[in-house]
């Protein structure tokens, strides 16, 4: 009688494991690539989080091909996916992808960089005309005075466009009264250490006049344009500001080459895409949305706060928070 229940048990269990798993949502993750550190944490946590929540995920990369975004797009479609989160290679590009989400009833999550389309069910992203205002500010409190040098990403991710914004709107006034000076504002053609290399290498070739302070957009743009310089240690006469507090970044930061940079904590945004994600897979309505309006373009949005980090609250931020261990900084 008392193995006759337990097997009625198990089998009840069985059943019941059966079912849960032929109900886990599939959700898709299309990355752009891995040029960033970041974006393997991104994808780690991610689907960390989808697994805990008893979801299932589908990850595919494009390797900065957009087209080839596109393509993956609806095979992840046709594979069976009920949402797609997507980090666009080309903001415009992938208004395709927006198109065939929506043909297909499929909610497509714009995951920090926006998609350049109506179409798209939710952009999750940390309030990166903020990012641009930190950066800005940081640097005209070292530099009340002086030339100064922007180097941005390409427009084709629309993040660029807002950080420049966030910049402008602090610079704009005191280059009216004259205080700061803009020497040049370089658009890059792809995010990455090398292509702000060249592009600073070509700048300092054609430039004579001193340069007091550098608006790197990002800590790759920031690493290539500190290589560029003559002699590294040039770099501690510049202000140079950065965002994602990569690694290299950081020990720049310790030894004095760049001076700031801006913090987006991965966790709770990749978190916050998983737990969005299936509640739309679910059917289920996400809370406390914001309106954002960008180049024409207005979709939900949930927007973090960036956090700046310099040498004097790394440690109760960065390092706290287990985006980086204090021992892979303490030899510099």
């Amino acid at each position: 009688m008392k193995r006759s229940f337990i097997i009625k048990c198990l089998l009840l269990y069985c059943i019941l494991l059966v079912g849960v798993k032929a109900h886990a949502q599939k959700v898709g993750l299309l990355m752009d690539s891995y040029v960033m550190d970041r974006w393997q944490s991104d994808q780690k946590l991610f689907c960390d989080k989808i697994t805990e929540l008893n979801g299932e995920y589908v990850v595919e990369v494009a390797y900065g091909d957009a087209k080839e975004q596109t393509r993956l797009a609806q095979k992840l479609i046709e594979e069976g996916v009920k949402v797609l989160v997507l980090v666009p290679v080309d903001a415009k590009e992938a208004a395709n992808i927006a198109a065939i989400c929506k043909k297909a009833s499929v909610p497509l999550i714009s995951y920090d960089r926006l998609v350049s389309s109506k179409d798209v069910s939710l952009y999750l992203s940390y309030d990166n005309e903020k990012v641009g205002i930190l950066q800005a500010t940081a640097a005209v409190n070292a530099v009340p005075k002086g030339n100064f040098l922007l180097v941005n990403g390409p427009v084709s991710d629309n993040n660029a466009i807002l950080f420049r914004r966030g910049q402008l709107k602090v610079l704009d006034p005191l280059m009216k009264k004259g205080k700061v000076n803009i020497l040049k504002d370089i658009v890059l053609q792809d995010w990455g250490q090398l292509p702000a290399l060249m592009a600073m290498t070509e700048f300092n070739s054609a430039n004579d006049k001193k340069i007091d302070c550098v608006i790197a957009a990002n800590d790759a743009v920031a690493i290539g344009v500190i290589s560029a310089m003559n002699d590294q240690d040039e770099s501690k006469n510049i202000f140079i500001t950065g965002q994602d507090a990569d690694h290299e970044a950081l020990i720049n930061i310790i030894k004095g080459y760049q001076n700031m940079t801006v913090y987006k904590p991965i966790k709770p945004l990749a978190e916050l895409a998983a737990q969005c994600a299936l509640k739309m897979a679910r059917g289920e309505t996400v809370e406390n949305t914001t309106s954002l309006t960008s180049g024409g373009v207005t979709v939900k949005a949930i927007l973090l706060d960036p956090v700046k980090v310099d040498k004097s609250n790394y440690k109760s931020t960065v390092v706290k928070d287990g985006h980086i261990e204090l021992s892979e900084l303490m030899d510099h």
